[in-house]
């Protein structure tokens, strides 16, 4: 038999009558990209605990501008990627949580960074600074509020850490509005809860999240 007659085999070929295959779905991002969580946390945690100190006077500071690095590149770009991070994974409730704080952040720092020229309006009119930055505050203990909600019967721990935070913002606008030391003091130990919480939070969801398995592991509630 010539060899020019033998039919080439196809050995990927359908077999008759049986219906195409069709290729496996690949996995889901949620587990592709891995959990940001924890990175995100740990850069809240550590912008809380540094705001709460320099306006707690610890160590006798007075002037809060180092404070600007951490607002700029923890707080603000550092959150940033994690909110573009949980929004690829699906994560809509924690992107906008990330999102938000990163806004508050960035916004804050604006007020500390002099190029932004935000102190420098208030020249004529200091006495204006206070209730500026009280108003401004209370918007957002207003926004905070609003993604309580979305946490409520889902996590306690984070409940607890958005509401601790909420009612710290309402303290520190209340305090610098009306210029009330002792209510200030409330709201900066209240932000020193909030960042246990989100350290705690952080290592937690570090633990859980490694593929190998951790030495130990934290409750998360």
């Amino acid at each position: 038999m010539s060899t020019a007659h033998i039919e080439k085999i196809d050995y990927d070929a359908e077999a008759p009558g049986s219906t195409p295959s069709s290729p496996a779905p690949p996995p889901p991002l949620s587990v592709t990209l891995g959990q940001p969580a924890p990175a995100g946390m740990f850069a809240f945690a550590g912008t809380v605990l540094l705001l709460a100190l320099y306006n707690l006077n610890a160590g006798g500071v007075d002037a809060p501008n180092v404070l600007v690095g951490m607002l700029v590149f923890a707080g603000g770009m550092a959150m940033t990627l994690v909110s573009m991070w949980e929004i690829a994974r699906g994560n809509t409730l924690f992107a906008t949580c990330f999102l938000t704080f990163t806004t508050f952040w960035l916004s804050y720092s604006a007020v500390l960074i002099p190029s932004f020229g935000v102190m420098e309006a208030f020249a004529a009119t200091p006495e204006q600074i206070p209730k500026a930055l009280g108003i401004y505050l209370f918007v957002w203990f207003i926004t905070i509020s609003c993604l309580i909600p979305g946490v409520i019967g889902k996590s306690l721990l984070f409940t607890a850490l958005l509401s601790a935070g909420a009612i710290a913002v309402l303290f520190l606008a209340c305090g610098m509005y009306t210029q009330t030391k002792a209510v200030s003091i409330v709201g900066n130990c209240l932000l020193l809860i909030m960042s246990a919480l989100a350290y705690y939070i952080g290592v937690a969801g570090l633990l859980a999240s490694d593929p190998n398995g951790s030495a130990f592991s934290l409750p998360l509630f």
